[in-house]
This record gives C-alpha cells, sequence and structure tokens, in this order.
C-alpha cells in the first residue's frame, strides 16, 4: 500500500540546494503534498531557482510570507 504523506516547509529564504536535499531526504511523491509557509524569497543566493522548481511542482501549495510582500512592494516602487 503507497502511503500519502504531507509536509510542511517554511522560510526557504533563496536557499536552493538545501530546499533540493530536503526534497530528496523526505523522497516527495506526487502523491504526496508540500505546504511551504512562506518567505521562500530574500537572504539566500538563489530564490528564482526555488520558484521556478515549485512552479514545476503540482503537489506543492505555496502561501505568501512577509519576505514575498516586501519584495512585491519593492516592485511597486521600482516601477
Amino acid at each position: 500500500m503507497i502511503g500519502i504523506a504531507t509536509y510542511v516547509v517554511s522560510d526557504i529564504h533563496g536557499e536552493y540546494e538545501l530546499f533540493i536535499r530536503l526534497l530528496e531526504e523526505i523522497r516527495l511523491k506526487q502523491t504526496d503534498t508540500l505546504y511551504v509557509l512562506g518567505d521562500i524569497l530574500d537572504r539566500g543566493p538563489h530564490p528564482i531557482q526555488i520558484i521556478l522548481k515549485i512552479m514545476e511542482m503540482p503537489n506543492v501549495v505555496c502561501l505568501t510570507g512577509n519576505h514575498e510582500l516586501m519584495a512585491l512592494e519593492c516592485l511597486e516602487f521600482l516601477m
């Protein structure tokens, strides 16, 4: 019998390599769900890679954190 698991993570902060290692460690299956509770941006070197990775994963639910809100405010200001 294949189990369905639910995982929750937050505060990835642009650490793409650590995020990938986490996915490998939990062995995320397509039947599993991963909730990302915000703060994927800021601090670390590869936030865009994380965004692109999450966008290609249909079993990931991503919530907006305060760092994403700050990024949106900065984009509004720059425009």
